[in-house]
């Protein structure tokens, strides 16, 4: 008993002294070195998300279609026929022309064995001469319509005389039978002031990659004056003097188009027509004086007002890219009927006379220079 007792004292002490010895120190966390990253853990892999489904409305899903309703794929080489976008534009031409008209004589040479004159008629031809055309417009957006205001300005003359060989006459064709029927110098004089002037309404489009065409219908005005004086000396012609001039002014509609076929880098041939009707007042003056214009032999005029058609074509090459375009080409136009110059045809009956109608037409070489804005 005594023995167990001590055992037992000698193990509690043993456990106290055990607890009271202090535990070593534990070693501390090591950190990673300053400026890098701890290891990143491996990501577990996430399930497929289902897709998403687009709610935008139809319409706004972009700014504009891929392939325009208009133009289609225009490609570059064809904007300046028919541009995308909308925006002014403008075109200068730079014209040579040849004014032609008929009821332009003005003396026949020949003898005076004979009945009849022999010789060959005498005609006045206008001068090659240059002009300008102009045109100013606005595009509206993508739609192809368009406004535009074109001016077209042209001037020329011509001059001729002539002198009777030895042995002949000259026989004047402008004065009136049974006065200055003879002379022995005859000289012509003629001028022509051309202005027109045209608002349109137009529509461009393509038919193809290549092809792109332009129609407009509108309203002109014209202004076209012309000067016709002659001028007689010798035998009956004591300084006699003929006055024919020509004036007609008036407006109508006006319809054309344009066709453009494009081909490689820009290139491209091109044809252009209009036509229109132009309603207004023609007066065609007639003076005939002789002796210096102390003698009045005739002063009278054809004023009346008429209807004068109009037509124009032409043809031509050129290149054109983006917003620039230069062109070369022939043109022909055509005024029917805008002169009515009165002719006397009797030495006894007084009021016997007729008209001599003639066409005016301008043709020539046309430099274009386009820009778009």
């Amino acid at each position: 008993m005594r023995w167990s007792c001590l055992a037992a004292l000698a193990c509690a002490m043993f456990a106290d002294v055990v607890a009271a010895q202090p535990l070593p120190p534990s070693r501390p966390a090591e950190l990673p070195p300053l400026g890098s990253l701890p290891p990143r853990a491996v990501d577990a892999p996430r399930p497929a998300e289902a897709g998403l489904k687009d709610l935008t409305p139809p319409g706004f899903a972009t700014d504009a279609p891929a392939v325009h309703p208009v133009y289609r794929d225009t490609p570059g080489h064809l904007n300046p026929a028919a541009p995308e976008e909308g925006g002014p534009f403008a075109t200068a031409e730079f014209l040579v022309l040849r004014a032609r008209r008929a009821a332009f004589d003005y003396a026949i040479p020949g003898d005076t064995s004979g009945l009849v004159p022999v010789g060959p008629i005498r005609n006045l031809n206008y001068e090659l001469q240059t002009g300008l055309r102009a045109e100013l417009g606005h595009r509206f957006g993508h739609s192809g319509w368009e406004a535009f205001f074109t001016y077209s300005y042209y001037h020329t003359a011509a001059g001729d005389s002539l002198t009777a060989p030895p042995g002949q006459v000259v026989f004047p064709t402008l004065t009136k039978p049974g006065l200055t029927n003879t002379a022995t110098f005859a000289s012509a004089a003629a001028g022509l002031d051309f202005n027109t002037y045209d608002l349109a309404l137009g529509k461009r489009f393509t038919l193809d990659p290549h092809l792109a065409v332009r129609l407009y219908g509108g309203v002109r005005f014209a202004a076209i004056q012309q000067s016709f004086d002659a001028f007689y000396e010798g035998l009956d012609a004591r300084s006699a003097a003929v006055n024919l001039n020509s004036k007609f002014q008036g407006f109508g509609p006006v319809f054309g188009g344009e066709a453009v076929w494009a081909g490689y880098k820009g290139f491209h041939l091109y044809a252009r027509a209009s036509g229109g009707l132009l309603t207004g007042q023609s007066d065609n003056p007639y003076l005939e004086s002789n002796s210096a214009g102390n003698t009045l032999y005739a002063s009278t005029a054809n004023d009346i007002r008429k209807v004068v058609p109009v037509a124009s074509v032409g043809l031509g090459a050129g290149w054109q890219y983006r917003t620039v375009s230069v062109r070369v080409g022939y043109e022909i136009t055509n005024y029917f009927n805008v002169i009515d110059q009165p002719r006397f045809t009797d030495d006894v009956g007084l009021g016997k006379i007729t008209t001599r109608s003639s066409d005016l037409s301008l043709e020539g070489l046309v430099v274009q220079l386009g820009l778009a804005f």
